[in-house]
């Protein structure tokens, strides 16, 4: 069976060409590179305390159309109310933190300025 050496996509024989890349199919491929997973080409762009407030951060910024990863530092053999053992971190690529830093900023802005200042909720009801 040929191969793309550029996608690895396996044809059938008689196929000399990849559809997709249009490079020469070959008869057989080397194995593929190992990624290798590079700390420092992400940042933490937020920490929190619990999976589900990084579950909601992630979600908003997939939506906004950032890669994300999210990284628990939870060890479950120990209780998790000592300090920075439950933190959670969100992290984006370093080429996407500066706007990611900026959409999460205008999302802290907006919720505030939607959330009835503390000071004047409670003088609503004490008006009587």
């Amino acid at each position: 069976m040929p191969y793309c050496p550029s996608c690895r996509a396996e044809y059938r024989a008689g196929r000399e060409v990849c559809a997709e890349c249009g490079v020469p199919l070959v008869d057989w491929l080397p194995p593929a590179p190992e990624q290798v997973w590079d700390p420092t080409d992400w940042m933490t762009v937020e920490e929190v305390g619990d999976e589900a407030t990084a579950s909601i951060i992630e979600g908003f910024l997939l939506e906004q159309g950032f890669p994300v990863r999210v990284l628990n530092r939870k060890d479950r053999a120990i209780v998790t109310t000592l300090g920075e053992l439950g933190r959670v971190e969100i992290q984006v690529p370093i080429a996407d933190f500066d706007a990611a830093l900026a959409v999460m900023e205008e999302r802290d802005r907006s919720i505030a300025e939607s959330e009835p200042d503390e000071a004047t909720a409670g003088d609503e009801g004490d008006s009587a």
